[in-house]
């Protein structure tokens, strides 16, 4: 019975700290050989019978910086290792003055010649000599591990747990049973790799440090290619060290140091021959340390990126002295600081209590039938866990996989796609109390305000801001010239929201004032001066983009070269209008709360007044584009004119039930007659659009045809179905469909979403909740309203349990899934009737008031 403290929570804080909790913590330290595979034992986490067949099937582990990709082999084991850092290839530089161009893109643009208005900023730039490109990320290094074995292996699994960050792969060898494990350690620095066995000397190998796949680096059309990395190896006592040159900051690598108990152990520099000799080899010759007969092997690797090797090298090896020899204690440090974030939101979906099925039969089951409630359960933990492991404050933000990549032309180059991918891997991280990574998101595009100042004067002439929606870490300054890239002007206003929401789930007024408040100030500088009037004196957005959509009557053939033509120049695109009053109208409140900008602001509110409505179109749904020269069309991935419903909080069924509507037959469209245009990620942006709405199947079934097609053998998502079945848009990336890890990140923003959401004025209690989870519970969501939200709910009975606690004074709409019977509270009296209905109560509570109560809703 769940009562207002938090220790009545079976899976509450107290619980974590219960003896058998504890116990199965030091098992899994300790390896508890006898209780078998069992051993690696975990509450929240996954399991694998089979190996990695390639880097993408990795079992992941991350502390924000670096990142590890466990492969599983026995006997040829391989570790990726990669650094957020490391980026290749990048070039700046300076933009044109392409102010006076603007007014004739717009001139084109009204006379009709939509043809020469996609082209005229591209072919200008080009004409002016400009070239520039995104830098790519690349991996760092590898460790390999080469084992003897005598047997035929038997009893193999290879783990994760997520509230650790460690990854164990456990195998027998006939009667001798092995258990490596490895994490990266987020409070030292460090990746720790662990190798044992339950008898003494029966552990024999070899471990190196070596370039990663380098040989195998292939083009999406297939060619081979010279990415141009060199690098060298050394052994040296205890220390391997691995350190390169390729990467645009200066040289890479790292040094391990291998402690061996028992047996024997050489350390040594041999020269390379026949499939070990790689071309990026300076000195032709390898370090390695080899092992025999030991009873355990502690390896600790320290990591450098963009320095140079001669001093780092020896700074890496002071301080791998410093850490100690200890796999326990390092393991410790690390994991009070990863479990406090990954259980700092809590949701069970699997009331079985099964939740160590193997991802194998996981996948095939789902791919069968349905996804089940364990593998929705591990998806939800899954991308927790994935947000802390690559997004740390201090650090760089996540990028599109993550922080896990092994190949030297990954999809879209790993770069933070801020016309959707990047929003969507942070949508989960305020609701999930996810602030340490949330920080390195605002730090990040902090940091570039004078470049991303320098675009909007040189492209458009305008004061503010303009961020493209094609990054990568080294430079804010735009380098990619195609139409859709060049024409989305709103990526900066889309961003602006998160700085706001961060004080509406907070309530930090002093990040509201000193950052929020800047950062939408300089969004609507940009707008103020982007923006023109028509002829009725209403707001014009031109040119305007819907990411990367085009209208179904504009492919256009271009005389010049006889092709077609995608047009993707447009006015007025919905999003653009969404997103500027969102901007708008959240910077007015902001400065109207702090009591600040009072000459400012009736200048926004005049601005905000002149908006255009937003529109209808013949098949009833919500209109992509607000022009009559501009036709929707259905068959895209991209779901942007949905934005004044989700991800913004501007439409509803209360306020807008008409718009509401239409925004449902929009989405309806994309699912049904587009779905073969849909991705992972899109399918992910979807559920959480239908978990707005309120219809958890269909948000369901979006998750449910995610899971059945675009999930990987690790649970990586993918763009597309690998599989190729017909299901989403049949796009690849050289030999495989691309991996990237927005959908991971987008599926607990969606299972979130229908668990608990709402505005700042309005909590709603499961909106969407699906008929596959008529029972479960969820602790501590952060809400826009500023209440922090806990929650058990049985179906079958209709009873839902609820905690709030107030992190700001806030007066908010409850909003229930159906009306309510009864309600039971020590307070019942502070709830109050609303005007919506009998599925609603109004609540004011003060800061860090804390209010429980049980209701029983009507069939």
């Amino acid at each position: 019975m769940m009562g207002a403290g938090k220790g009545l929570w079976y899976f509450g804080v107290p619980m974590l700290r219960s003896p058998i909790y504890i116990l199965r913590i030091v098992c899994f330290a300790s390896a508890c050989f006898s209780l078998g595979s069992s051993a690696v034992a975990y509450e929240r986490g996954m399991t694998m019978v089979t190996p990695a067949a390639q880097w993408r099937e990795g079992l992941p582990s991350g502390n924000g910086e670096v990142g590890a990709l466990v492969y599983g082999s026995i006997a040829k084991e391989r570790i990726l290792f990669n650094h957020n850092k490391l980026w290749y290839g990048g070039k700046t530089a300076d933009i044109p003055d392409m102010s006076e161009e603007l007014a004739v893109v717009r001139r084109y643009m009204l006379e009709g010649d939509y043809l020469k208005a996609n082209s005229h900023y591209r072919e200008t730039l080009r004409e002016k000599g400009f070239e520039a490109r995104n830098a790519v990320y690349h991996p760092a290094f590898d460790l390999l591990l080469s084992m003897d074995s005598e047997r035929m292996f038997a009893d193999y699994e290879r783990r994760l747990d997520f509230e650790t960050g460690e990854v164990a792969v456990v195998w027998r060898d006939g009667d001798t049973r092995y258990l490596r494990r490895l994490f990266v350690s987020a409070a030292d620095d460090v990746a720790v790799y662990s190798i044992a066995a339950d008898r003494s000397g029966a552990v024999s190998g070899e471990i190196a440090l070596d370039i990663h796949d380098l040989e195998d680096a292939i083009l999406q059309n297939g060619e081979s290619f010279d990415p141009g990395f060199r690098f060298k190896t050394a052994a040296e006592g205890s220390f391997l060290e691995f350190r390169a040159t390729g990467s645009d900051g200066g040289e890479f690598g790292g040094v391990a140091r291998v402690l061996v108990r028992g047996g024997e152990v050489k350390a040594e520099n041999r020269p390379l021959r026949g499939a070990e000799l790689s071309y990026a080899n300076l000195e032709k010759q390898g370090g390695r340390i080899r092992f025999e007969d030991a009873d355990s092997v502690l390896v600790v690797l320290g990591f450098f990126a963009n320095e140079d090797a001669e001093g780092a090298i020896p700074r890496l090896k002071r301080s791998l002295l410093e850490k100690g020899e200890s796999y326990e204690r390092l393991l410790s440090a690390h994991v009070r600081i990863h479990r406090e974030k990954f259980n700092s939101v809590r949701v069970d979906l699997n009331r079985s209590g099964k939740m160590d099925t193997p991802n194998e039969y996981l996948l095939l089951d789902a791919y069968r039938g349905e996804a089940s409630a364990e593998l929705m359960q591990k998806l939800f933990d899954y991308g927790r866990y994935l947000l802390v492991s690559s997004s740390r404050d201090g650090g760089n933000p996540a990028n599109l996989q993550g922080i896990w990549n092994g190949d030297y032309r990954p999809p879209w180059s790993s770069l933070y796609g801020i016309n959707e991918n990047l929003q969507m891997s942070y949508w989960q991280a305020l609701p999930g109390d996810l602030k340490d990574s949330m920080m390195a998101f605002f730090d990040f595009f902090d940091a570039h305000l004078d470049e991303f100042r320098y675009n909007a004067r040189q492209l458009y002439g305008c004061d503010g801001i303009y961020i493209p929606p094609f990054m990568s870490p080294d430079s804010g300054i735009m380098r990619h010239t195609a139409p859709h890239v060049i024409y989305w002007t709103d990526a900066a206003g889309w961003l602006a929201s998160f700085y706001y929401d961060y004080y509406l789930f907070t309530g930090d007024e002093a990040f509201l004032r000193d950052r929020a408040v800047p950062f939408m100030k300089e969004v609507a500088a940009f707008y103020e001066d982007f923006i023109v009037k028509d002829e009725r004196g209403v707001n014009l957005f031109f040119p305007s983009q819907s990411p990367e959509n085009q209208p179904a009557d504009k492919v256009l053939r271009d005389p010049r070269t006889g092709r077609e033509t995608k047009i993707k120049v447009q006015i007025n695109s919905t999003i653009a209008v969404a997103i500027s009053k969102e901007v708008l109208g959240n910077l007015i409140a902001a400065c109207q709360h702090l009591g600040i900008e009072e000459q400012a602001v009736p200048r926004w509110k005049t601005l905000l007044a002149s908006m255009p409505a937003y529109d209808v179109n013949e098949d009833g749904a919500l209109k992509e584009w607000l022009h009559p020269d501009f036709k929707d069309n259905y068959e895209h991935r991209h779901q942007s004119h949905i934005y004044p419903l989700f991800p913004g909080q501007e439409l509803s069924r209360e306020a807008t039930p008409e718009l509401y509507e239409a925004s449902k037959v929009a989405i309806e469209k994309r699912l049904r007659i587009g779905l073969k245009s849909q991705t992972g990620w899109s399918l992910a942006h979807m559920a959480n659009v239908y978990a707005r709405l309120s219809d958890g199947e269909k948000a369901f079934e979006a998750l449910d045809i995610l899971a059945r097609s675009c999930l990987g053998q690790n649970l990586f998502t993918y763009h597309n179905d690998w599989r190729d079945m017909g299901v989403t848009l049949p796009v690849t990336w050289g030999r495989t469909a691309p991996f990237q890890m927005d959908a991971n990140f987008g599926i607990p923003a969606a299972i979130l979403e229908m668990l608990c959401g709402g505005s700042a004025k309005m909590l709603r209690l499961l909106p969407a909740l699906p008929e596959a989870w008529p029972e479960g519970e969820f602790r501590d969501v952060l809400t826009r309203a500023g209440i922090r939200t806990s929650a058990r709910w049985d179906w079958e009975r209709r009873s839902v349990e609820v905690r709030l606690v107030a992190e700001r004074d806030s007066a908010f709409t409850l909003s229930f899934p159906a009306a309510v019977d009864e309600l039971v509270s020590e307070a019942s009296d502070r709830f109050e009737k609303s005007s919506y209905g009998e599925a609603y109560r109004e609540l004011r509570m003060g800061k860090g008031e804390e209010l429980s109560f049980k209701v029983i809703l009507s069939r």
